[in-house]
C-alpha cells in the first residue's frame, strides 16, 4: 500500500543516480511470461547508463543485486498486478505492485519518479469492502474500476458454513458466552440463542478478516444490515476501518454493485478535499491556471495550493531558478528532468496537494492545472 509517508520518504532521498523503473505487467497469459524478460532488459539499460557515468562495476553489481534476484522468483511474477514501480539506489530497493498500467520506462536522476505512485493516493488506490452478512460474507478488494474477491479461504462465509450443519436440523452448539452448556440453532432456538451463535460467527469472521487486511493494508469499509455492522464495529481490531458504512442487505448485490457503492463512500471520505478543489475550477477564476510555466514558477514561490496532473503525461525540460523560466525539451537527455514529476516533488515540498487524474477528468481540459493560495 502506498501511503503519504512512502511518497515523502522517496522525495527525501538524495543521490546522483536514483533509479526508477516502471513496467506494465500481466496477471495471466503469454504476456505474463515476458514480464521478467522486459524487466531484465530494463536492468541492462540501467547498467549501461551507470557504466557511462563511470561507476565501478563492483558498485553497479551491488546496486543491481537485489533487483536481479527478482528474475529468479517465478512466484513474484505470478502475483503481479497491472504495473510495477521499482525504486533503486545504493541503499534502497523498493517494489510497488500497481492496480493500473504504467509506461515501460527507466528514469535515472537526482530524484525518484514519484508520479507513478501518486494515483494510489488519489483516484486509483485500492480499498476493501466487507459484506457483513449472515448468509454471504465477501471481502472485495476494489479500485474505482475493478473488483477482486479476496475473502480468506479459512473465513466462515455464513452462519451455516460456520456451524457446518444442515440448517434444517437442530444443532447442539456449545458456548460459554452466556453461561449456557448448550444452545440449539434450529427450529426450536429462540432469538437470544440465535444471536449468541451469530455473535460467535462474527467474532470468528473478524479474526480472519483482520489477519487478511493487515497483509493488504487497505482502507476497509462495511456494507450490511445495521445490527451486524454495529456488532462488527464493536469487535473490530483492524486499524484502517472507515467510520462511514452502508446499511443495506448486500446478499443480492453483485460484486460490481458493491464496489460501486463502496467507491461512492471512499471518494467522499478520502478525496473530499480534491473534489472541493475541482469545484473551484473555471475559466473565469483568477486563482487557477493551466499554464505549466506559470504553475512551476508559482509553485517554487509557494503560491500553489492544489495541483492536478494528467495521468501518464510527460513534459521534458529544466527550470532556471535565476531567470524563473522553464526551458522545454522535446525529449530527455542528461540535463533535462521530467517536469510534471519535478513539479509534483516541488509542490509537496512547498505544502501543495498533488492529484493525478485521468485525462478526461482533468480540469480546464489540460495536462496540468493549479489552484493558487493567493
Amino acid at each position: 500500500m502506498v501511503s503519504e509517508k512512502t511518497i515523502s520518504d522517496l522525495i527525501n532521498r538524495n543521490g546522483n543516480n536514483l533509479i526508477t523503473i516502471t513496467l506494465p505487467t500481466h496477471k495471466v497469459g503469454e504476456q505474463s511470461k515476458q514480464d521478467p524478460i522486459r524487466f531484465k532488459n530494463l536492468l541492462n539499460e540501467v547498467e549501461a547508463h551507470l557504466k557511462e557515468q563511470k561507476i565501478k562495476e563492483t558498485e553497479i553489481e551491488k546496486i543491481l543485486e537485489k533487483p536481479r534476484e527478482l528474475l529468479d522468483k517465478p512466484i513474484f511474477w505470478s502475483h503481479v498486478d497491472k504495473g510495477l514501480a521499482v525504486y533503486i539506489s545504493e541503499d534502497l530497493f523498493e517494489v510497488y505492485k500497481l492496480p493500473y498500467e504504467v509506461d515501460q520506462y527507466v528514469y535515472i536522476n537526482s530524484h525518484f519518479l514519484i508520479t507513478p505512485l501518486l494515483p494510489m493516493t488519489s483516484m486509483d488506490g485500492t480499498f476493501c469492502v466487507l459484506t457483513v452478512s449472515r448468509q454471504k460474507v465477501r471481502l472485495l478488494r476494489c479500485t474505482r474500476n475493478e473488483v477482486i474477491d479476496m475473502t480468506p479461504a479459512d473465513a466462515p462465509k455464513s452462519v451455516e458454513d460456520y456451524l457446518e450443519v444442515d440448517p434444517e436440523k437442530e444443532l447442539q452448539f456449545h458456548t460459554n458466552a452466556r453461561g449456557q452448556e448448550a444452545l440449539f440453532f434450529g427450529h426450536n432456538a429462540n432469538e437470544e440463542d440465535k444471536m449468541v451463535v451469530v455473535e460467535q460467527f462474527l467474532r470468528e469472521l473478524e479474526k480472519e478478516i483482520t489477519h487478511q487486511m493487515r497483509d493488504l493494508n487497505d482502507p476497509l469499509m462495511m456494507i450490511g444490515l445495521k445490527d451486524n455492522i454495529v456488532f462488527y464495529k464493536k469487535i473490530n481490531n483492524y486499524e484502517r476501518m472507515i467510520d462511514s458504512h452502508i446499511e443495506t442487505n448486500p446478499d443480492e448485490l453483485s460484486d460490481k454493485e458493491i464496489k460501486d457503492k463502496g467507491w461512492g463512500v471512499v471518494q467522499k471520505y478520502f478525496l473530499k478535499d480534491m473534489y472541493h478543489s475541482l469545484e473551484t475550477f473555471s475559466e473565469n477564476n483568477e486563482k487557477v491556471s493551466n499554464n505549466l510555466s506559470e504553475i512551476v514558477e508559482a509553485t517554487v514561490m509557494g503560491k500553489s495550493q492544489t495541483i492536478f496532473i494528467s495521468k501518464d503525461e510527460k513534459k521534458w525540460g529544466l527550470y532556471d531558478p535565476e531567470e524563473h523560466t522553464v526551458h522545454y525539451a522535446s525529449h530527455p537527455n542528461g540535463e533535462n528532468v521530467e517536469l510534471l514529476n519535478w513539479l509534483s516533488i516541488k509542490a509537496r515540498q512547498t505544502g501543495s496537494k498533488v492529484y493525478i487524474l485521468p485525462k478526461e477528468e482533468m480540469p480546464l481540459h489540460s495536462t496540468v492545472a493549479a489552484e493558487y493560495r493567493f
